[in-house]
């Protein structure tokens, strides 16, 4: 597996992993005004000089999945990753574990991070242990309203 940079192209490719609303939200939080995304507005998700989006790409050529890197703040010092997936039929194989440490990588060696934090919400145990399998750490909570409901999120980081 191999990051390249993220493509319109791409787009329709990974919102078809997302079935429903929870696991929409799941992903990207309040970012998107309304379930199903469409992939105009996954590009304008990307749309500043601060944000890195990536696919994965497997050895057969195939798109596996995406993420999102970004410098949260003007110390360029710390990256925070998001809009994390792999293709739905793929989870629970690796591929979510080596496409978090090729970024983990990339954040360092290309961005210069010192410091890769990323949120996870607790209704998504699967995505949480990805992130402690890598060396994530909880260093905090937050409460967001999603869709009208109540949800705790897990901030976790990684010292460099």
């Amino acid at each position: 597996m191999y990051l390249r940079a993220f493509t319109i192209d791409d787009a329709p490719v990974i919102l078809s992993w997302i079935k429903d609303r929870t696991a929409f939200r799941k992903w990207s939080a309040d970012r998107y005004p309304a379930f199903p995304p469409k992939p105009e507005e996954m590009l304008a998700q990307y749309e500043s000089d601060v944000i890195f989006p990536f696919t994965a790409i497997d050895d057969d050529g195939k798109v596996v999945g995406h993420i999102m890197l970004r410098y949260p703040d003007s110390s360029m010092t710390v990256i925070r990753l998001g809009f994390v997936i792999v293709d739905d039929n793929l989870r629970g194989k690796g591929y979510g574990k080596q496409l978090l440490q090729l970024a983990i990588q990339k954040a360092i060696h290309d961005f210069g991070a010192k410091k890769i934090t990323l949120g996870v919400f607790d209704n998504n145990p699967a995505a949480f242990h990805c992130y402690e399998s890598v060396g994530l750490k909880v260093i905090g909570t937050e409460s967001y309203t999603i869709d009208g409901e109540e949800w705790t999120e897990k901030e976790m980081g990684l010292e460099i």
